[in-house]
């Protein structure tokens, strides 16, 4: 690979094709390395799982609930809600009729797979299961208060799940008398298609309960990668460190279809913008003004509000709603260019007296794949993750990342260098005016390890 940088229009090449099949290599071996947690002791053995629980049947929890239909295992599903198992059943029997179509599976077998999910007669009808995973709205208060319950009537054997994207697994562990059956089970949406499921272990966390998990991960079809506790965890936290450079690059210069155009050009499925409209603006807002809430209640200062606040406070939400970063037609999810948020992102830059310039393709994709790599070190630095292809994994296989070129740990050592990414990342942070960062000593630790 040549070095980057060398075409300013094309600074880092598709890989060719060793280069793609050493990378396709690296993540076969990860894959099958990642359920092989260093946290659990030699001789340890999961438990068996033969019926499942799930509390809501929202989209994730109709979508976990299909997981174990799909895999055999009979699953309860709690909802106090008519109209939404209504949704639920629907969606779950749309979903499977669409497979059969398809020809991926038998017309007997979708309907095998629709019965082996039922309506739970409250709470109380739980305790027969192995293994029961919490899908309910992303809110702390009300997750705690389901584990509650979950404590009360839970069979002793059972592990408890909390399918939390970012919340503190601690926290709902200890609203239990048995913190040691509590975990993450970090589903991915669609959760019934995507392979990705981050299995996160709570300080209390068993040996046990973890090996659980991660052998039914398998079980689901799914690759478990076992992470530690943080905001956001491993996927998230990551996204946190591109999205940060994306917001940084909109108010410097760039476009959200110069930022998109720039990643999904070096491999990317989506870039962050787009992504960011098909998941909801008012999720991410609602992520935000609990961090800035966390923040005002330890003395901190919150973050300040970026473009994607002030569009979710318009009710642009994305995709739901037409209009987010892009604007959408009816019945389609092209995003187009639209020139509302172009004139928001000039009003966002000229409210903190910042000029703005174009912004080169290589340096968009630089700041944003190497903040990925430095976020990476610094998981890896607190023991978040066990290994750097844990890391590859999740973002191959959770976030689009391009897996011709290994994820952005391989990417790094076997591209640029790491090196070379901390020199850039100097560079970046003694130009830029907004947040690009030097790089962090975790980083700086990787690279001399590997030299």
């Amino acid at each position: 690979m040549r070095a980057p940088g060398s075409d300013p229009h094309d600074p880092y090449p598709r890989p060719d094709r060793a280069e793609r099949d050493a990378a396709l290599a690296h993540l076969r071996r990860a894959r099958h390395e990642a359920p092989r947690s260093p946290r659990i002791p030699a001789g340890v053995q999961p438990r068996d799982i033969e019926t499942g629980g799930v509390v809501g049947f929202g989209t994730m929890g109709r979508g976990i609930a299909l997981c174990f239909a799909n895999a055999g295992i009979p699953v309860r599903v709690v909802e106090s809600s008519d109209e939404a198992w209504r949704a639920g059943t629907a969606s779950v029997a749309g979903s499977l009729s669409r497979a059969v179509a398809r020809g991926r599976i038998e017309a007997p077998q979708a309907e095998r797979r629709v019965a082996r999910i039922t309506r739970a007669d409250g709470f109380e009808d739980l305790g027969a299961a192995d293994f029961i995973v919490e899908a309910v709205f992303e809110d702390l208060a009300m997750k705690e208060a389901v584990f509650r319950k979950l404590d009360r009537v839970a069979a002793l054997r059972a592990v408890l799940a909390t399918n939390t994207s970012s919340l503190d697994v601690n926290r709902i562990a200890a609203a239990t008398a048995r913190p040691e059956a509590v975990l993450g089970a970090h589903f991915f949406s669609p959760a019934h298609a995507m392979p990705l499921l981050e299995v996160v272990v709570g300080d209390a966390t068993s040996p046990v309960a973890l090996q659980t998990a991660l052998g039914l991960g398998c079980r689901l079809g799914k690759v478990p990668v076992p992470v530690g506790v943080c905001d956001g965890f491993v996927g998230n936290r990551m996204l946190y460190a591109l999205r940060g450079q994306a917001d940084a690059l909109l108010l410097e210069g760039a476009l959200p279809e110069r930022v998109d155009g720039a990643l999904t050009g070096f491999g990317f499925r989506m870039g962050p913008f787009a992504v960011a409209d098909l998941a909801g603006l008012d999720i991410g807002h609602a992520v935000q003004q609990r961090i800035a809430a966390e923040k005002i209640a330890r003395g901190e200062p919150p973050p300040e509000a970026s473009v994607a606040d002030r569009l979710a406070e318009l009710g642009r939400f994305g995709q739901k709603t037409r209009r987010g970063f892009y604007r959408y037609q009816p019945g389609d999810r092209t995003p187009h260019p639209d020139p509302d948020v172009a004139a928001i992102v000039r009003e966002e830059s000229a409210a903190r007296g910042l000029r703005r310039r174009r912004i080169p393709t290589r340096e968009i994709v630089e700041r944003s794949v190497f903040a990925l790599v430095d976020e990476g070190a610094r998981i890896l630095a607190e023991g978040i993750a066990s290994r750097e292809s844990d890391l590859d994994v999740v973002w191959t296989l959770g976030y689009g990342f391009p897996a011709e070129r290994g994820g952005p740990m391989w990417f790094a050592r076997n591209g640029p260098g790491l090196e070379a990414v901390a020199s850039a990342m100097r560079q970046y942070a003694r130009r830029s005016l907004v947040g690009a960062r030097p790089p962090s000593e975790a980083l700086l630790a990787l690279a001399d390890a590997g030299r």
